[in-house]
């Protein structure tokens, strides 16, 4: 690689505290733009391969450049020349560890929640079983590449044994007397007369092994699940499901896997299984698709993981939901769940109004609509559709996810005034929103320095943001909310 020199320093990037500096000295940021410049005649600037368009001007060209979602090494080439920088990760983006702790606590709630419902179902927490639930879909659409780069690791290096076997062969196919052949002239009195047809040994390798025809078992187990996924009714799934079935199908039908049988019953985990590098993580793999049903609580529509900030949307519900199950304010809970004849499953979804019943009179809801012809509160506008509401007699209180926000905090506020001013108490005319604050998974030191997460600001304005981090309890959110119910009860509830 060549060391970076003048030719790199030709090369500038625009950083807003310090101005234009030589690009391999700036800081950069996954997902962020910046502006870049060029001093020179000649422009030939490729980023990761890519080249990126300039524009002339007085003398010298300028870019506008976006690094991609994904943080590590990353090569630049400047007029043919190669240098090597890095784009660091956004400390905006939730981790994959911390999607995956919201899935788990968003059911852990819902089944907490479950006993508060009034329904009779029974929920079965088994643990490991082979139905179909939303946690499991999500955790094979996210982690579908990790299992075809795994398939191709097995495919091209798989494991295999040299096996002998006893065979019929005419004499002059015979490269290397063995002594099984010596014998069996000897039992049938052949002497120094060599026969036609000798029996002899030969040794063929063969990849017809335990833990090869356990990996075609799970392929055709996952592949029949699939089809469970085309009946679900969602569109989106079936379609994914149907992808994924084409290529299970010609990963069975593949060399491999013709010499293989697959195994039938129950499988052990044998020494290879835990210790060889690929043959592992394919276990491993598999073992974890089976974990994701221990409650039959689930959701009935799909998630990725790219579309975190829905997830986001929902955890942060659930997050309310637990404040307020365990301050004691939670009448009931049944608008939380739908029955249908494939079990229990959480009722989050845009324009559905899930809707939990608190004491003292107030509705919780998630995605609450509001629109110009409703009778007790209504928009002169257009339709609104806050995420997170409270609501009773004496107005509205609002709580917004609002995920990957933090440098632009002021702006989302400055959209929340939509709530304050445009959802009106249709009898008086006065606006029906009290308060409304933004949720958002700032880190500490970027939220201690913003006056919108002080709690001086809420008092004074009514309006701020709040810190909700997965993995983090933070007693102002619940202290917020606990007091927002109070505050809007009709009745003395302490």
């Amino acid at each position: 690689m060549v060391q970076p020199n003048s030719g790199a320093d030709l090369l500038e990037l625009f950083d807003v505290q310090q101005g234009w500096i030589p690009f391999l000295d700036g800081y950069l940021r996954e997902a962020t733009k910046y502006r870049l410049r060029f001093h020179g005649p000649r422009m030939d600037i490729r980023f990761q391969g890519i080249p990126i368009p300039f524009f002339q001007e007085e003398g010298k060209g300028y870019a506008t450049f976006l690094t991609p979602f994904q943080s590590g090494s990353v090569q630049l080439f400047v007029n043919g020349q190669e240098f090597s920088t890095f784009v660091y990760p956004d400390d905006r983006k939730l981790t994959e560890e911390q999607f995956s702790l919201m899935l788990e606590e968003i059911l852990a709630e819902a089944n907490s929640c479950f006993q508060l419902s009034g329904l009779t179902v029974h929920v079965n927490a088994s643990g490991r079983n082979r139905d179909i639930t939303w946690t499991q879909w999500s955790y094979l659409y996210g982690h579908f590449h990790k299992l075809k780069h795994i398939f191709s690791k097995i495919e091209k290096q798989p494991l295999r044994r040299l096996d002998k076997y006893t065979m019929r062969m005419k004499r002059e196919k015979v490269k290397h007397s063995e002594q099984v052949t010596l014998r069996w002239m000897d039992q049938r009195g052949h002497g120094d007369v060599i026969p036609t047809i000798v029996q002899n040994v030969k040794t063929l390798e063969t990849r017809n092994l335990y833990e090869n025809q356990v990996v075609k078992q799970q392929l055709q187990d996952l592949y029949r699940l699939l089809r469970k996924y085309e009946l679900v009714g969602q569109e989106d799934v079936a379609r994914k499901a149907l992808k994924y079935k084409g290529i299970f199908q010609r990963w069975l039908n593949s060399a491999l896997m013709n010499e293989v049988t697959a195994n039938n019953g129950p499988y052990t985990i044998t020494q290879k299984f835990r210790k060889h590098p690929v043959y592992r993580l394919w276990y491993q793999w598999f073992d974890q698709l089976y974990k994701h049903n221990r409650e039959d609580v689930g959701f009935d529509y799909s998630i990725s993981l790219k579309d975190t900030f829905q997830l986001y949307e929902i955890w942060c519900f659930m997050k309310v939901v637990k404040c307020v199950r365990e301050a004691g304010l939670v009448s009931d809970t049944s608008g939380l769940y739908k029955l249908t004849k494939d079990g229990i499953f959480l009722n989050l979804a845009e324009n559905k109004e899930s809707k939990i019943r608190l004491r003292g009179g107030i509705g919780l809801y998630f995605q609450r609509v509001y629109q110009f012809n409703f009778p007790i509160y209504h928009t002169y506008t257009q339709k609104m559709i806050p995420n997170i509401v409270l609501e009773g007699e004496t107005g509205i209180i609002v709580f917004d996810p609002k995920y990957r926000v933090p440098d632009n905090l002021g702006t989302a506020l400055g959209e929340m005034h939509k709530y304050r001013d445009g959802i009106l108490k249709r009898e008086t005319g006065e606006r029906a929103v009290h308060e409304v604050y933004i949720l958002t998974p700032t880190n500490d030191a970027a939220a201690e320095g913003m006056r919108y997460f002080h709690t001086d600001f809420h008092d004074q304005y009514g309006m701020g943001a709040i810190r909700v981090m997965p993995g983090e309890e933070d007693e102002i959110f619940r202290r917020k909310i606990v007091e927002s119910v109070v505050k809007m009860s009709k009745e003395t509830i302490y």
